[in-house]
């Protein structure tokens, strides 16, 4: 199973195991595939608006729209969005994220649940937010996304998303799925993670605002590198995980997904896939490959998740999804 899988079914096994919160599934990765399109998804719906009719993100939905009605409207929204100021079909994170009003004014914002689907046979406590991956609404996110100064802004964006799904008043999850490489949205949201994680919380803007709900938050965020037992994976995250600062130790965990083998395999692999990274430095005299596992405790104790075809049984509309409790309590588990 993917980073996406992997996602998916966290945000599951989180609705399920706390069904008196809510959980909240964000997808992030604005460059690659929609969950929508991967999901079994109900998109959220408004009485009177028909397919090919602009929707009014200020609105509160009254309702979803079952998953083949969900599915045509958004090729309803790529035929229409070139002609369209407001979106036309279904809603998606991306709104969202661009949002303003014509007259720029700041107290009017989208209210999260005109972006929330529903997922099929899914936990009732569980929501959806999916990025769009048509053309044109790519073409829109791709100067923002790549851009310095606009990716603050889409950090300070996620900042009011996260207010306004209540963080800290209710007891609230959010699962974030990502881009798979740092540069970006990810590191936009790993920013996020590390402001907010520890107190004082580090705000954004140069004159020191924070919302005030974001503020007084209790937040404890864990982000999760995935890598497979590749051997340049494993090397691209060493290097990325060398560069987490001490204080950031306990909210950084290495996930290395679809491994084989007992456990005593995986470690082998992983120690040498680390010694071959080291003997390509050694004549410059910069690490002793043989302790190397003990120099980065993130590394030296990932958490392994094995391949398993069975629970692609999320991407099936015909059955319920998995909850995999043991792959919660992995997650949840704080570093030795």
């Amino acid at each position: 199973m993917g980073k996406s899988t992997l996602s998916a079914l966290t945000a599951v096994a989180l609705a399920e195991t706390h069904p008196e919160a809510q959980v909240y599934l964000i997808d992030m990765d604005l460059t690659g595939t929609s969950l929508a399109d991967v999901l079994p998804l109900e998109a959220p719906s408004w009485a009177g608006v028909g397919p090919r009719d602009p929707i009014d993100l200020l609105q509160l939905p009254d309702g979803f729209h079952e998953r083949g009605d969900a599915i045509d409207r958004v090729e309803e929204r790529g035929d229409a969005l070139a002609d369209s100021v407001n979106p036309v079909g279904v809603p998606f994170l991306n709104d969202y994220l661009l949002f303003k009003t014509p007259d720029w004014d700041e107290e009017r914002d989208v209210p999260p649940v005109a972006i929330c689907w529903r997922l099929e046979y899914g936990p009732k406590n569980l929501r959806v937010l999916p990025s769009s991956a048509l053309p044109r609404d790519l073409s829109r996110a791709l100067p923002v996304i790549y851009d310095e100064e606009h990716a603050a802004f889409l950090e300070g964006r996620l900042e009011y998303l996260l207010t306004a799904l209540h963080i800290g008043t209710d007891e609230t999850f959010v699962v974030f799925d990502t881009p798979p490489t740092i540069p970006g949205l990810s590191r936009s949201v790993l920013n996020l993670a590390f402001r907010l994680s520890h107190e004082p919380k580090t705000p954004l803007s140069e004159d020191g605002f924070m919302p005030q709900e974001l503020q007084e938050a209790h937040i404890d965020w864990r982000a999760f590198l995935i890598a497979t037992q590749d051997y340049q994976d494993i090397r691209a995250a060493v290097r990325w995980l060398d560069l987490v600062g001490e204080e950031d130790l306990d909210v950084v965990r290495l996930v290395l997904n679809r491994v084989g083998g007992d456990e005593q395999q995986r470690r082998e692999l992983l120690l040498e896939a680390l010694r071959e990274r080291s003997d390509s430095v050694e004549s410059r005299g910069m690490v002793d490959p043989a302790p190397i596992a003990s120099l980065n405790p993130l590394v030296a104790s990932p958490i392994w998740v094995q391949e398993d075809a069975d629970l692609q049984a999320i991407f099936r509309s015909e059955k319920s999804p998995p909850v995999l409790r043991h792959l919660l309590e992995k997650l949840e588990k704080k570093s030795q």
